[in-house]
C-alpha cells in the first residue's frame, strides 16, 4: 500500500520566524500493461483470445486440437461470453428510445419524457377504462368491466388487501363476475367498479399490458409513438406567458375561444383570462342540457371533459351538482398555472348587433327559403357568421364580410345594407361606413332572440321571388 508522505519545516537562517514546508512524494507507479481488447463481443471474439492467451502462456506446447480439455472449456467459457455480452447490448439498448425494442420499455421512456402513450392510444387499442362516463347504464358498463375479466383472473391474488377492504357482499358479487361477467348481476358491477376505484395500480397494469400487446401486434403503431414522443417535448403544457393562458384554455372542450392580459393591482401583476364558450354560455351559469343546446349534447360534453380530465390527472367532475364552467375550469387552470400567480376568470363582454338588410331574390326561389338561409347564414348556429367562437376578442365587424355570406347564397341577387351599428340608441349607424370597432374583450353577437334583444337583431326585407 501507499504511505501517505510526510512533511518537514525548514527555517532561513536570517529569520527564525520565517519558514516553508516540503513535502517528498513518493516515486509514481510503473504503468500496468493491458493487453486485452476490449472490443470483443462475440463468440469467434473469445476463443481466438483464450486461445492465443494459452498459447503465450505454454510456448512449448505446439499443438492444440479441438478434443483437448483446455480448448473444450475454452469454447464453454466463449459461448457463455457471448450470451452475456449479448445480453449487456439488448439490456443497453433497452436504455434509449431510439434503440429500445421491447414495447414496456418505449412506453416507460416515453413516459419519461412526460408522453402517455396509454391515453394517445386508448380508442385504437381499446385499451380498457376504469373510470365509467356519466349516466352509464348497465348495459355499457358491463361491456366496459369485461374488458377487466380474464386480468381479474390473472392477477386478483396480488391485490388480496384490496379485495378484503370490500364488504361480504361485494367479494361475492367480485367473484360472480370473474366466474361469468355475462349473467352477473348489477350489484356485481358494481362491486367490480368498487375494486377498480380502490385498486389504481390493477388499472394501471391492466391499461399498461393492453397497450402493449398491440404495440407487439402492430409494431408500426409504436415507432409512430417512438417518433411522435420527443416531439410532445415541445407542446407547452404549463401556462406562463399569457399566450400560455389563452392558448391552454382553448384545449379545454368547454372553451372556444380564450384572452389573457395581465395588469398591475398594486402590489403584483394579476392576470386576466376571458373565455368564449359553446353557445356563448356565461362562467356562472349551471351546465344543463338546455344550456349547451341541441347541437352539442350534454352527455357527450361530459364525457369529452371526462377524458380531459383524465389526460391532465385532474379530479372527476361532480355531474350530478349540475356544476358551472367557472367551477369545471378552475382546477385545470390551478393546476397548470405558475405557483403564486393570481388568475381570475371573466366572461367576455357580448355586444350586440343591429342589422337590417334588404335583398332581391330571385324569381325562381321562394322568399321563406331564402328568408331562412339568411338567418342560418348569419345566425349563431354551425358554421353561421356569428357563430361562438367564430369572432376574435376586440375583432372588427365588416358590412363587406356579411354582405359576401349573404351573396354566395343560392337565389339572392342583390344585398342592400340599410342598418348596421351597435344596440342602442347611442350608438350611431355605420352602414355607410361598413365598420364596427370593437376593443379589449368585446365580442360581436347576433342572437336575433326576441326575448333577449340586446344580443343582436337582424332583419331581413326581401323583395322579388315567390311568396310562399
Amino acid at each position: 500500500m501507499a504511505e501517505q508522505p510526510s512533511s518537514e519545516l525548514f527555517f532561513n537562517d536570517a529569520c527564525s520566524d520565517c519558514g516553508y514546508r516540503q513535502v517528498k512524494l513518493p516515486e509514481p507507479l510503473p504503468v500496468v500493461g493491458d493487453d486485452f481488447d476490449w472490443l470483443v463481443r462475440d463468440y469467434d471474439g473469445f476463443r481466438l483470445f483464450m486461445l492465443e492467451e494459452l498459447a503465450a502462456r505454454f510456448p512449448e506446447r505446439r499443438r492444440w486440437t479441438p478434443a483437448d480439455m483446455e480448448v473444450v472449456i475454452v469454447e464453454t467459457l466463449s459461448v457463455v461470453l457471448d450470451q452475456l455480452s449479448d445480453m449487456l447490448d439488448r439490456v443497453h439498448a433497452e436504455a434509449f428510445l431510439e434503440t429500445a425494442r421491447r414495447p414496456e420499455s418505449v412506453r416507460r421512456l416515453l413516459a419519461m419524457i412526460g408522453y402517455d402513450a396509454v391515453s394517445q392510444a386508448a380508442a385504437e387499442a381499446k385499451i380498457p377504462d376504469g373510470d365509467g362516463a356519466a349516466g352509464e347504464d348497465e348495459t355499457t358498463r358491463r361491456s366496459r368491466l369485461q374488458a377487466f375479466h380474464l386480468p381479474l383472473q390473472r392477477y386478483l391474488a396480488d391485490y388480496q388487501d384490496v379485495v378484503d377492504e370490500l364488504s361480504a357482499a361485494q367479494q361475492s358479487g367480485l367473484r360472480a363476475f370473474i366466474d361469468n361477467p355475462l349473467s352477473a348481476a348489477a350489484a356485481a358491477l358494481s362491486a367490480v367498479q368498487q375494486f377498480l376505484d380502490n385498486a389504481p395500480d390493477f388499472v394501471r397494469r391492466v391499461r399498461h399490458e393492453a397497450l402493449e400487446s398491440y404495440w407487439t401486434l402492430y409494431p408500426h403503431v409504436m415507432e409512430k409513438a417512438r417518433i411522435l414522443g420527443p416531439r410532445a417535448i415541445h407542446t407547452q403544457k404549463r401556462m406562463v406567458t399569457e399566450n400560455d393562458y389563452a392558448e391552454r384554455l382553448e384545449d379545454h372542450p368547454l372553451v372556444l375561444r380564450a384572452h389573457a392580459y395581465s395588469r398591475w393591482t398594486g402590489s403584483w401583476s394579476t392576470l386576466y383570462a376571458a373565455v368564449v364558450m359553446l353557445e356563448n354560455m356565461t362562467l356562472d351559469s349551471p351546465l344543463t342540457a338546455d344550456a349547451v343546446g341541441g347541437s352539442h349534447p350534454l352527455t357527450q360534453l361530459q364525457v369529452a371533459v371526462d377524458q380531459f380530465n383524465r389526460r391532465y390527472a385532474l379530479d372527476d367532475v361532480d355531474w350530478a351538482a349540475e356544476p358551472t364552467p367557472r367551477i369545471i375550469l378552475r382546477p385545470y387552470l390551478d393546476a397548470y398555472r405558475m405557483a403564486a400567480q393570481e388568475v381570475f376568470l371573466q366572461d367576455a363582454q357580448f355586444v350586440g348587433i343591429n342589422i337590417s338588410l334588404s335583398v332581391r331574390v330571385a324569381g325562381n326561389y321562394f322568399q321563406s327559403e331564402i328568408h331562412r338561409d339568411i338567418t342560418q347564414a348569419l345566425g349563431t348556429e354551425l358554421n353561421g357568421f356569428f357563430a361562438p367562437g367564430r369572432l376574435a376578442f376586440g375583432e372588427d365587424v365588416h358590412a363587406g364580410d356579411m354582405i359576401e355570406t349573404v351573396m354566395n347564397l343560392d337565389g339572392v341577387e342583390a344585398v342592400c345594407l340599410n342598418r348596421f351599428k351597435r344596440v342602442g340608441r347611442r350608438y350611431p349607424n355605420q352602414a355607410d361606413a361598413g365598420r364596427i370597432r370593437l376593443d379589449g374583450l368585446e365580442i360581436a353577437t347576433c342572437n336575433n332572440d326576441a326575448q333577449q334583444p340586446a344580443l343582436g337583431i337582424l332583419r331581413v326585407i326581401l323583395h322579388g321571388g315567390q311568396r310562399g
